[in-house]
């Protein structure tokens, strides 16, 4: 099945632009991937830079200047089309269920191809939420490039004060593209009374994990939530119990010493598993914490395939599926999608709240 994807720019005009004293509101491009109508098969494969329209030359001029070869880039073949027709829904369904995507900082939100591949395959329209000034990179449709701010660039990992602002804007942003939705259900061209906005998902992973975890809970609309690797040191202090399915997926190094022997300092390992703890705790709904075998932090985006790791497809495959079933059950409300198989995915292993293998 081929894939559509579009853009569009929200401007939230209730908010200042919280990165710059210009007067102007916060902006926000949002990528909208959707299942397509048949395509002409006459037409060359799409190839991965087309991801980054319209700011293919920014995403490319980006990777080349951190080593990665923008011919080897160029030959990565995709069924993923700019601007193709919706496919209408299935003879069971009159709309499509929604994911919303939340990427980790300063990783630009089309970097998350093998997710968003599979979900659409499963029948969802998602929508992966840019943020700007902090990604990498961000191209508005007039073609105005936003880049990252040198002070994000050089942000410290010891520097709270800046990472909370940090969260709290990308709460804010996912809080307004929520709300956006039931406009675009009502007013866009493309997606116009083709969104079901009572199964909504979201996702987030790293800093958005964070921020989708603060913002669970908050809108009846989204019925599941699913963390990639998260940063869990950032949970906060406030225990709110929530009641929706979490399924939160970690790197290989799940457990305080693993992250020690990784390279972790002390004191953000002992605070990353007291946050996966927390987390644990005010899940009192469905709640599945997995380890993912050999992943590391990154792996739960686009960025290892620049490198030509040979090894991610494997994983990019679990992680997809693993994502996909769970929206399919606790979104769409396919009984055992998820829960039948998760004990048994190769290459991933169902972890206690301290990170240990549960079995």
């Amino acid at each position: 099945m081929p894939i559509g994807r579009t853009t569009r720019l929200l401007t939230d005009t209730g908010r200042n632009n919280p990165f710059a004293s210009d007067g102007g509101s916060r902006r926000i491009m949002v990528s909208i991937y959707y299942p397509s109508a048949k395509v002409d098969e006459a037409l060359p494969l799409p190839v991965y830079p087309q991801l980054f329209e319209p700011g293919q030359a920014a995403a490319l001029a980006f990777l080349r200047s951190n080593g990665v070869d923008p011919a080897y880039i160029a030959s990565l073949q995709t069924d993923i089309y700019n601007d193709a027709l919706l496919a209408e829904p299935n003879l069971t369904a009159a709309s499509y269920p929604v994911v919303i995507l939340s990427p980790a900082f300063g990783i630009e939100r089309d970097m998350y191809s093998f997710a968003v591949r599979k979900l659409v395959r499963s029948g969802f329209v998602v929508l992966t939420v840019g943020a700007t000034y902090e990604s990498v990179f961000t191209v508005f449709p007039d073609g105005e490039k936003i880049a990252q701010l040198p002070s994000l660039t050089n942000l410290q990992l010891t520097d709270w004060q800046s990472w909370n602002s940090l969260l709290e804007v990308r709460v804010q942003d996912l809080t307004f593209v929520l709300n956006q939705l039931e406009v675009m259900n009502e007013q866009d061209a493309l997606l116009r009374n083709r969104l079901n906005l009572q199964q909504v998902g979201i996702v987030g992973h790293s800093l958005g994990g964070a921020a989708v975890y603060h913002l669970l809970g908050r809108s009846p609309s989204v019925k599941a939530g699913v963390l990639l690797d998260p940063s869990l040191h950032m949970l906060g202090s406030v225990s709110k119990l929530l009641q929706i399915p979490v399924l939160l997926m970690r790197q290989n190094a799940s457990t305080y010493e693993m992250l020690l022997s990784s390279g972790w300092s002390e004191s953000l390992a002992s605070e990353t598993i007291a946050g996966q703890r927390q987390l644990a705790d005010v899940l009192i709904g469905y709640q599945c914490f997995v380890r993912v075998h050999g992943a590391n932090h990154l792996s739960f985006s686009d960025v290892p395939l620049f490198m030509a790791d040979a090894s991610i497809a494997q994983k990019h495959k679990l992680i997809g599926t693993a994502i996909a079933d769970f929206m399919m059950e606790h979104v769409c409300g396919a009984a055992g999608q998820h829960t039948n198989r998760v004990q048994s995915y190769a290459g991933l292993s169902v972890i206690r709240s301290d990170g240990h293998s549960a079995s």
